[in-house]
């Protein structure tokens, strides 16, 4: 009696909380089998996809290729998944973990067939390590949801290994009667009807590295074609997507985007295929993806023809030259190296004169964020105001699936409905839909007009409020990358719903040159100025010097000091370190890694 009420209570509250140092086998109807049968490994290969990705180089699949050195790592969040499709129903026996180091303190197995409807099999508290998980129940989807992590890290597998009952062993068919020593006419006569076409088969002609692919397309009704409709199409089967989504995972896009949710594709994005889809639209070649800008003129192409890239699945015709090739490719070969060469020296004289071309205007980005988060900060001062409480200090703003959450400066609590208070106090977060539907107060935004739109990462989007580093902030990578973030970081703090239009001043060469900003050659000429009062946003072009760095650090002492200070490329005394790459990730060890041009840019007016 006592089992069964522990176990009726760890099933009613597995969803939030899995029970502190306990572990239980949740026990449900026995599964009947005619005999007994030893279990084997069902999950090796099989299609994974996750909740969240820490990185694109941690992908779920990972977790399932039998490779003891590579890993599927999350977000740095809770809650966590990993979702393994066995590809039909069957009985599992056990579930097998070898955490990494972060691992998940509180967590269950769930099982489902249709990958919709899931009963928990196993729950308990992890302590790292291998676990063994014993299990009895039936089903085609195995889901790993974490509730809470061991670190600040996210959950981290080395591999999951799913035991159960191997695939039935076909049938085989007997042999179809006919009559004694038939003749050759007689066979023919009597061979079976025509059965139905078989879809084309795709032609595997390509170079080294081809795979099959799909790239994406609008419907008619201008839409955007469904993963599980292109699973139904290719593979015969729309509930064999997960696959898709797992061989496509981690790939980045032509448009520089990658496939988080599989719910969401654009049209020209590229789906890499299973070995097995045939179909007329596919495609057989090397995988298309991003392609980003050169960080110089091409010198010359290569001189030997270059094989075919693509081939259609339907098939193509090889193509032959009745023509000398060979001295024909020399002397284009030639002349487009000859052309290359002088581009490379008029490319080098203008860099002289300039360091890299950039485009100087300010950037607002995805406006519908904005309006989202806005109405979000607005209830947020109503209730507050309503129930008599401070309006908390803000570090950060995570749009995570359907709930936003406000890290806080201090914990705080309690929190005005509808707000949630975290169990350490220090976050807040509620239902967007409440958000949306709440009591927007008029107010005016002070407290959040040094927020910043960031950029998506794993679990969603991203804004750290700039004035919490009460310090300078540094923004290294690439020329042209840094300015596109300090274009878009600029655009957020002078035109979001927010902001106060703040005063911008930017100091120093090679900068660039918006015409809503202030320019000055040195930062003697704004020191007067640097006082307190409305602040603004200061944007030096290199690090500034040791006396300078006294002089900043004495004024952020100072509390009504409002001034936000960047300074491009490195700077030891920076409170926050970010780095741009050329692959649009924007680093900064204290946030989760963020996509910057994942987000819709567009130019403020005036441009």
């Amino acid at each position: 009696m006592a089992t069964t009420l522990v176990t009726a209570l760890l099933l009613t509250f597995g969803g939030t909380f899995f029970g502190g140092a306990a572990q239980a086998q949740v026990q449900h109807a026995p599964v009947v089998t005619d005999k007994q049968v030893e279990p084997v490994l069902l999950s090796q290969g099989k299609p994974a996809v996750a909740s969240s990705l820490e990185k694109p180089e941690f992908p779920a699949r990972q977790a399932v290729d039998g490779n003891s050195n590579t890993r599927w790592s999350s977000a740095f969040s809770d809650p966590q998944w990993l979702r393994i499709d066995l590809g039909r129903v069957t009985t599992v026996h056990r579930v097998e973990i070898d955490w990494e180091a972060s691992y998940a303190t509180d967590y269950r197995i769930e099982l489902s067939k249709d990958g919709e409807s899931w009963e928990t099999h196993w729950v308990g508290a992890g302590d790292g390590g291998n676990d063994v998980l014993n299990m009895l129940g039936e089903g085609r989807y195995v889901r790993m949801y974490s509730g809470a992590r061991s670190g600040t890290a996210g959950n981290s597998i080395w591999e999951m290994r799913v035991y159960g009952e191997p695939p039935p062993k076909p049938t085989p068919k007997p042999s179809p009667k006919s009559s004694p020593k038939p003749s050759a006419t007689a066979q023919a006569e009597v061979s079976p009807s025509p059965s139905e076409t078989p879809r084309p088969v795709p032609s595997r002609s390509g170079p080294p590295g081809s795979v099959v692919y799909y790239v994406v397309k609008a419907t008619p009704d201008d839409n955007v074609e469904k993963l599980n409709a292109i699973s139904e199409r290719f593979l015969g089967d729309r509930e064999r997507w997960p696959e898709i989504a797992a061989l496509t995972e981690g790939h980045r896009q032509p448009d520089g985007e990658y496939l988080t949710d599989p719910r969401t594709l654009t049209p020209g994005w590229v789906l890499r295929m299973p070995k097995d889809a045939v179909g007329k639209g596919l495609k057989f070649g090397p995988l298309p993806g991003y392609e980003g800008p050169s960080p110089s003129p091409s010198v010359a192409p290569s001189l030997s023809p270059t094989p075919t890239a693509v081939a259609d699945v339907a098939g193509a015709e090889e193509t032959s030259f009745s023509v000398p090739v060979v001295p024909i490719l020399l002397v284009v070969g030639g002349a487009l190296l000859l052309g290359g060469l002088v581009l490379l020296v008029i490319w080098l004289v203008r860099r002289r004169k300039r360091a890299e071309p950039f485009d100087d205007s300010l950037l607002r980005t995805d406006t519908s964020a904005a309006w989202t988060v806005d109405r979000a900060l607005r209830v947020l001062m109503a209730a507050c105001e309503r129930d008599g409480l401070e309006i908390p200090g803000t570090t950060g703003v995570f749009i995570e699936g359907s709930a936003l959450r406000l890290r806080l400066t201090n914990p705080a609590s309690p929190a005005p409905s509808p707000w949630q208070v975290s169990e350490d106090g220090q976050s807040w977060s509620a239902p967007l839909a409440k958000l949306q539907s709440g009591t927007a107060s008029d107010s005016p935004t002070t407290p959040f007009s040094r927020l910043v739109n960031l950029g998506m990462g794993e679990t969603g989007r991203v804004l750290v409020d700039f004035s919490v580093a009460r310090g300078v902030i540094s923004l290294d990578g690439p020329t042209r990358v840094r300015h596109e973030v300090l274009r878009r970081w600029l655009g957020e703090l002078t035109g979001s719903p927010w902001s106060d239009d703040p005063r911008v001043v930017m100091v120093g060469n090679g900068l660039p040159r918006p015409e809503q900003v202030e320019h000055l050659t040195g930062i003697e000429q704004v020191l007067p100025e640097l006082e307190v009062g409305d602040g603004g946003v200061l944007v030096l072009s290199q690090a500034p010097s040791a006396a300078q760095q006294d002089m900043l650090a004495a004024r952020f002492a100072n509390p009504e000091f409002t001034w936000v200070v960047i300074v491009l490329g490195q700077s030891p005394s920076a409170k926050w370190r970010f780095t741009a790459g050329d692959d649009g990730w924007l680093r900064s060890g204290f946030l989760p890694d963020v996509r910057f041009d994942e987000q819709t840019a567009v130019r403020r007016g005036g441009e």
